[in-house]
């Protein structure tokens, strides 16, 4: 009965431990439809969970070129490795987003993807 009420009470301190997704800027990472439109294309909503918001930052950017590179060439295919990180798209929430997650080792980044249609 004590060993259960000595779990218990290491619980909370052990979910406590666990690395909570960090918010990272993106604003440059973005660009207008029309030369002074507002910026409402690239990458939004940025996370990283267990690393840096460069490290998501940079492959982030990285990611963002090696699709609209592909886009350039004629293909549509979303980049699945970027830096060591294993990417892979989860169910969209809005028209015309991807929404990513990479994850290398025990960091994880996150971001949408906003792609122009015209």
């Amino acid at each position: 009965m004590v060993a259960l009420a000595a779990a218990l009470a290491l619980l909370p301190a052990a979910t406590a431990g666990a690395a909570a997704p960090q918010r990272c800027k993106s604003a440059d990472l973005r660009y207008p439809f029309e030369p002074g439109g507002p910026k409402t294309f690239g990458v939004f909503k940025l996370r990283v969970t267990g690393g840096s918001c460069s490290t998501a930052h940079r492959v982030a950017k990285q990611w963002m070129n090696d699709f609209e590179g592909d886009l350039l060439r004629g293909h549509v295919r979303l980049p699945r490795k970027v830096d060591g990180f294993a990417f892979r798209s989860l169910p969209p929430d809005a028209a015309q987003t991807y929404r990513e997650r990479g994850r290398r080792g025990t960091t994880t980044i996150d971001f949408d993807y906003v792609v122009p249609n015209g």
